[in-house]
């Protein structure tokens, strides 16, 4: 590597413009390359700013040669590279870096002449940052009402260990704040609440930890800009019982482009969220107990959330649906929707955007868009909404067709809700010139396209024509069947945990469960704990069993003997003709 003489940039206080606890100054520095016979990588500038907590850099005017890139390398060792269309998706910006400090490379193409114009740095706004956190001081602390008593905060650091489609989960941010929640759908599009653009422009994944109130920026590469000229959103009329006047909640879809690495955040991260429609009250009248998760991160260090220094990081809030008729209003068809179109339950979270999902599951059922408010509980808009759901499934284009092996559903239509199951299926069914998005996974069996279709991966890899694949294991095993349209399905359990002879005492526990289970007649026999991915964590019983009530003892220790993390956890016990399930939480 060829050094040229090093320009240390440090920067001036004159605001470009200003935006909440952060400021753009003007940084002018310009460097032209002639083309050369060689390719060669030179340090151009290193920009410095002794008082920010992060950086980010603008390269407004920049001409890169075809071949020709710019590398960034903050102080920390984060790199990101920048080439000619990575600038134009980031709007010739940067992602965002933490520390003081980010060093500007370029690599000039043999035969290429280029043209690098640092024009502008985002940094910390130390007098608006003090300003805005006294501001919130001083807001009065709000009152938890309505809360469940199943309500759990999460903070562990392996979450995504043990709910791996939280990896699907990003958060959106200005630099310095949080600005909600947004996750990867089966076609790589970002759900979240509203897509209103502005500061926001770009979203977040894998977040380290932040440091007091101060937000960290995870590695350049799991950071992606926003496409604001490419959303789709509605909104949802309702009108809560003993109120007069109409509440709203919105939904939203955006596009993250490719950053640096050529990804898309679905093809990086590798994990998405399924698609099912919200249960209606019909169906919610049947239940005792619908336990969904919600993955969020946090915006505001309120109340809840006082004292915690986590947070701005990934939270996991359990809570139970609530029947729609219980708080909504039948005022149709003037001041509001149908309310089998929400999805209701309580939480005090500031989560907005949040995927609301089948507890233990990665199946969807529609976003947190208000939290309690007073004797209110939280609405958000569920994927009962046709217009919610169609505007997911056909926002890159309106022909598309959905494929997943581990679908939720035994009637598959193509739709991202009942998503063919096979390629076979895609093939021979969907219809031509269409997209089919294909979720990760292997597929089994050759197949034949002999019509003009579109085939996608947009969220993993996707291996095709397998002679061995493991069986198809939906998510049915922890959703009774008859939340879902479709069933029974015979890749559901046809009973409820109470149904289905197998239950677990204490629960939750901290040491030790014994699970109770019932032998039908005399034969082979296995019960063993899973995780929230569908990972075995421990087997438990394994052989003959004679028929009638057994039991078994679980330390929640893994199969080495090491103690697991805490959370929910499933234990299954097959008996060769069913299989019974019920779920531990380990505290």
């Amino acid at each position: 590597m060829k050094t040229v003489k090093l320009l240390l940039l440090a920067g001036s206080c004159l605001v470009s413009f200003a935006l909440p606890g952060q400021k753009r100054v003007p940084h002018p520095f310009t460097h032209r390359a002639e083309a050369s016979k060689e390719g060669r990588l030179q340090v151009l500038a290193e920009v410095r700013y002794p008082n920010t907590t992060f950086l980010r850099l603008y390269f407004k005017g920049t001409q890169l040669g075809e071949t020709s890139y710019l590398l960034l390398e903050g102080a920390d060792g984060a790199q990101q590279v920048l080439r000619r269309g990575d600038l134009e998706n980031w709007k010739f910006s940067s992602a965002y870096f933490n520390g003081t400090t980010v060093k500007v490379s370029l690599f000039a193409a043999a035969g290429e002449k280029n043209l690098v114009n640092l024009s502008e740095a985002m940094i910390t706004d130390e007098e608006a940052e003090r300003a805005r956190k006294a501001r919130k001081a001083a807001q009065p602390a709000e009152t938890a009402s309505r809360a469940s008593s199943r309500e759990v905060l999460s903070t562990a650091s392996d979450l995504t260990e043990t709910h791996p489609h939280a990896k699907a989960v990003g958060r959106f941010t200005n630099g310095v704040e949080a600005g909600g929640t947004g996750w990867i759908a089966p076609n790589g599009a970002i759900v979240t609440e509203n897509v209103g653009g502005g500061a926001y422009d770009v979203i977040e994944f894998n977040v380290p930890a932040s440091i007091g109130t101060t937000v960290q920026h995870p590695a350049p590469e799991d950071q992606y800009p926003l496409n604001y000229g490419h959303t789709a959103k509605g909104t949802h009329k309702f009108v809560f019982e003993g109120e007069g006047w109409v509440s709203k909640v919105i939904w939203g879809v955006v596009e993250a482009l490719p950053n640096g690495t050529g990804l898309r955040p679905g093809e990086r991260q590798q994990e998405y969220f399924r698609i099912a429609k919200n249960p209606s009250n019909y169906i919610l009248d049947d239940l005792e107990d619908a336990g969904v998760d919600l993955f969020h991160y946090g915006t505001f260090n309120g109340p809840v959330l006082e004292g915690n220094l986590n947070f701005k990081n990934l939270q996991l809030t359990h809570t139970t649906l609530q029947k729609q008729n219980n708080s909504l209003r039948y005022d149709l068809p003037y001041a509001s929707d149908d309310r089998d179109l929400f999805v209701v339950y309580s939480t005090n979270f500031l989560a907005a955007g949040a995927p609301v999902v089948y507890e233990g599951s990665n199946v969807a059922i529609g976003i947190h868009s208000r939290s309690n408010e007073g004797n209110n509980p939280s609405v958000g808009p569920g994927f009962r909404s046709d217009g919610f759901r169609n505007g997911v499934a056909r926002f890159f284009t309106e022909k598309s067709a959905y494929l997943d092996w581990n679908g939720v559903s035994n009637q598959p239509n193509g739709q991202i809700d009942k998503p063919y199951l096979t390629v076979q299926q895609a093939a021979q069914h969907a219809p031509t010139d269409y997209t089919v998005y294909i979720a990760r996974g292997t597929y089994p069996g050759a197949v034949t396209f002999n019509r003009p279709l579109t085939l996608r991966a947009p969220v993993g890899l996707v291996k095709i024509g397998a002679n061995q694949v493991v069986g198809r294991q939906a998510a049915g095993p922890t959703i009774p069947p008859h939340w879902l349209e479709g069933a029974p399905s015979p890749s559901f359990e046809d009973q409820s945990a109470e149904e289905r002879r197998v239950g677990a005492s204490p629960n939750p526990f901290r040491d030790e469960v014994t699970i109770n289970y019932e032998v039908s007649r005399k034969g082979p026999v296995s019960v063993a704990v899973f995780n929230g991915g569908g990972a075995e964590v421990a087997r438990l019983v394994s052989g003959e069993a004679e028929a009638g009530p057994h039991t078994v003892r679980w330390g929640g220790t893994d199969r080495t003997g090491a103690p697991v993390a805490p959370g929910l956890y499933f234990v299954r016990v097959n008996t060769g003709s069913q299989t019974l399930t019920t779920k531990v939480l380990k505290q």
